[in-house]
């Protein structure tokens, strides 16, 4: 392809980054030039990134050069390119990353430090945090380019600066001074790391693929995930540092007295997904004080509606279940809702999986609880999803009463309940004039950290009418026999319809004595339905 056009701001620092690639597209043999564009952060220097768009504004306007067709491409620090990308734009490489500490520039020693300059709000709480039991030492606000704020710091404004030590590496600059550790000093996201973005075109793809390092990109791709979870931007000072898939992050409070911090080995960017879920969740109220001391306007609460999805398939959602999901601006949902309803989630809606798989679950209770409280914070209308009715064995109730205790607005959308529905959709009823007067809902799978089970077994063996178990395939050899042992007949019928609703729903029919082996030899999975009682003998096999 004809010489590659290189966007790059006009600074040492950017022009350092820009012709590093130059050079590393020569030797693969691609011919490059760069082209200065000048920014309007590039002249606005009394005041503090948060106040006039963050880091971001800059890349924006190398990003309009490309689009316009001025550039191919343009080189920045990784960390100063925003998560929300134009459409035709492409990362298409990231460089081998440089060291991703913060730098304390000073001609002293650190006990001599009087006042410190930083730009980030990020750095001044963390110089606030260490410098804690000294009130004497000042952190003052430092904008500019690297070397006007060395010039600053040599014309003795400051004692000491705190910068990237890969910038300084960059451009070859000695100065005295000491690195931060990174579990002291927690470095912004993507921190030391250079990366190109252009046209998304495969000529431009192919270019730069051979400049692209592997484990850098992973890392920085796991440190974008967690921060755009966590979201904040520049109203929020927020560390976020992965190397080999290990994760540190934390969001500290603007003076750096309190911090949240979370740790993880993270295996994939979902692992990263939770994780900055997690974050989010436990620093909620730092962030959403950061962002109101700030400046930046904060909603009002919205509402949280749990909603009964039904026991599955759209038929059998109620008229204000769909009305809820429509006009929904964050669903957070179960599996139980099934496939059907999922896929028909509104795609202007944020979409948050929180439900149980094979035992492994998305997010703890308390975490969805948490996750509930912050999304309602920032307002708008939130639905968590749920299959049958959000107060049959769904947990609906416990999550009412944290969102009533942080004074959020409430509503439970009633839902078809799977217990009646599953074995009506097979011809069981699970009351009959001749069988059965009663019926007594219970569920399987009680709460684990119970020292005693709520659960008495002796009287539900000798009640007349129809068990129907929830939540029952795991133990339900383990059920059957505490019913035998309490006197319930062996031979009474027992029904287990999986996935009810569904394509793939299946009825197994057998009695309490054998129920167990069935179970084994069929191979049961949840979700499920179990009825116990004369009823089961009205269903019929088509």
């Amino acid at each position: 392809m004809s010489k590659i056009r290189i966007g790059t701001r006009g600074s040492k620092l950017a022009l350092a980054q820009t012709r590093k690639v130059i050079g590393l597209l020569a030797e693969n043999g691609i011919e490059a030039e760069y082209v200065v564009i000048k920014t309007t952060g590039d002249n606005i220097t009394d005041r503090g990134l948060h106040q006039i768009g963050g880091f971001g504004m800059f890349v924006r306007e190398l990003d309009n050069a490309i689009l316009r067709g001025e550039v191919d491409c343009a080189v920045h620090s990784m960390k100063d390119i925003p998560a929300e990308r134009p459409e035709g734009l492409l990362t298409v490489a990231v460089l081998k990353r440089d060291p991703p500490y913060d730098y304390l520039v000073m001609d002293g020693k650190v006990e001599d430090l009087m006042v410190i300059g930083t730009s980030s709000l990020r750095r001044k709480a963390l110089l606030l945090r260490y410098f804690h039991n000294c009130p004497a030492v000042r952190v003052e606000m430092l904008r500019g380019n690297l070397d006007t704020r060395l010039a600053k710091l040599d014309d003795g404004l400051y004692d000491g600066i705190m910068v990237a030590e890969a910038g300084l590496m960059r451009l070859d600059y000695m100065r005295n001074g000491v690195r931060l550790p990174a579990d002291m000093f927690v470095p912004a996201a993507n921190q030391g790391t250079v990366a190109v973005v252009s046209r998304d075109t495969p000529e431009l793809r192919a270019a730069f693929a051979a400049l692209n390092d592997p484990q850098s990109a992973l890392d920085c791709s796991i440190e974008r995930v967690v921060m755009e979870e966590v979201g904040g931007g520049c109203f929020t000072p927020m560390g976020i540092f992965c190397e080999n898939r290990y994760l540190t992050a934390e969001v500290l409070s603007l003076d750096g007295t309190r911090a949240e911090r979370i740790t993880a080995q993270v295996g994939d960017l979902e692992d990263a997904r939770m994780a900055g879920i997690k974050l989010k969740t436990v620093a909620a109220e730092l962030i959403a004080e950061a962002k109101l001391a700030l400046g930046e306007p904060v909603a009002k609460p919205g509402k949280v509606y749990l909603v009964g999805s039904g026991p599955g398939g759209l038929g059998l959602l109620t008229f204000r279940a769909r009305e809820l999901i429509d006009s929904a601006d964050v669903i957070m949902y179960d599996q139980l809702p099934g496939d059907e309803i999922i896929a028909s989630l509104p795609e202007r809606a944020e979409k948050i999986d929180v439900g149980k798989y094979g035992g492994r679950h998305t997010m703890k209770q308390e975490d969805i609880e948490k996750l509930l409280v912050e999304k309602a914070r920032a307002g708008g209308i939130i639905v968590r999803l749920k299959g049958g009715d959000p107060f049959l064995f769904g947990r609906g109730g416990e999550e009412m009463e944290v969102l009533r205790e942080h004074g959020i607005p409430c509503e439970a959308i009633p839902g078809v309940t799977s217990g009646i529905a599953v074995p009506e959709c097979v011809g069981i009823p699970v009351t009959h004039r001749d069988f059965a007067s009663q019926v007594t809902f219970v569920t399987g799978h009680e709460n684990p950290e119970k020292e005693v089970s709520s659960i008495d077994w002796k009287w539900l063996a000798g009640s007349p009418g129809t068990i129907v178990i929830y939540m029952g395939v795991k133990n339900l050899g383990r059920i059957a026999e505490l019913l035998i042992e309490n006197g319930r007949d062996p031979a009474t019928k027992i029904s287990v319809i999986e996935r009810g609703f569904r394509p793939d729903q299946r009825v197994t029919c057998a009695t309490l004595a054998d129920i167990g082996e069935v179970s084994k030899q069929v191979g049961m999975k949840p979700p499920a339905i179990i009825v116990i009682g004369e009823v089961v003998g009205l269903y019929k096999e088509d």
